[in-house]
């Protein structure tokens, strides 16, 4: 068994999304509130790219998009009207 920590130059050799994805040096817990920084830079990143009339770095499109929220508010009202139904199973509208 091989155990990778973040915040070692090895980080970056193995795995360019997980070298971007951190940015606390080893030792230091990292966890929710870093994913949304993730999420955050990955979108500016983006929209500076597209600003500039580049394309965007690939691994920087990790962020979700108008489908994820659409997908999301179908779940929402799915869930609505799961609640307001005597029905076991309520499928999801697409």
């Amino acid at each position: 068994m091989q155990v990778f920590r973040r915040g070692n130059p090895y980080v970056a050799a193995k795995s360019a999304a997980a070298e971007r994805a951190t940015r606390l040096p080893f030792g230091h817990p990292e966890g929710f509130i870093e994913a949304f920084a993730n999420v955050y830079n990955n979108f500016a990143d983006t929209v500076r790219a597209s600003l500039s009339g580049e394309p965007p770095e690939p691994l920087a499109l990790d962020f979700p998009n108008v489908d994820d929220g659409v997908r999301g508010m179908l779940f929402v009202e799915s869930v609505l009207a799961s609640a307001q139904s005597s029905e076991k199973w309520t499928p999801m509208n697409s």
